[in-house]
């Protein structure tokens, strides 16, 4: 029996596949390549709450490799991205209705695990800390990993780091240990 050639490519990813499958060796080439861009760790901060400050957590914390998170991100203290916001208060409610909170850390950093809050998007975020609230003003619409759209700098892709205060001149705080 002659196979045609659409035949013969399918049959061919079929082996693939499963050699994939059999050897866990392959995986998402874009999860992968994502992973890569995001670079080194930072000297000195090792992997955990306090590590990749600014960086889009579910790029890794999507359940494949790393412990799963449902929404995370950083805040910062001031609009230049400089400092974090230390124990600032983030506010979800999602589009049933439901409602959670979590702290920031001294990084800045939060995150949400799934079996504590699963949002149903959209999402809608506010953050305050020390009398001062920032309120996001469009919702979030399925992308729990903050910087995905907040990244450091400004631009066509980004509205740029999440901040508490405008403008600058509120006292230094002592870093992360």
């Amino acid at each position: 029996m002659l196979l045609s050639s659409s035949s013969k490519r399918a049959a061919a990813w079929i082996v693939v596949l499963g050699l994939c499958a059999a050897s866990s060796g392959c995986g998402d080439p874009l999860r992968e390549d994502a992973v890569v861009r995001l670079g080194d760790e930072l000297p000195g901060v090792p992997a955990g709450p306090l590590h990749r400050a600014g960086q889009p957590c579910l790029v890794c914390h999507d359940g494949s490799t790393s412990t799963p998170f449902s929404v995370a991100g950083t805040i910062h203290l001031r609009i230049d991205g400089a400092q974090p916001a230390a124990s600032a208060l983030v506010h979800f409610a999602d589009g049933l209705g439901n409602t959670y909170r979590v702290a920031t850390n001294c990084a800045g950093n939060f995150f949400v695990r799934p079996g504590d809050y699963e949002p149903a998007w959209p999402l809608w975020v506010r953050v305050e800390r020390e009398g001062w609230t920032q309120v996001m003003e469009s919702p979030v619409n399925g992308d729990g990993s903050c910087a995905s759209c907040h990244a450091p700098a400004p631009g066509p892709g980004s509205a740029g780091p999440i901040y508490m205060i405008p403008f600058e001149g509120e006292p230094e705080e002592a870093g992360c240990p």
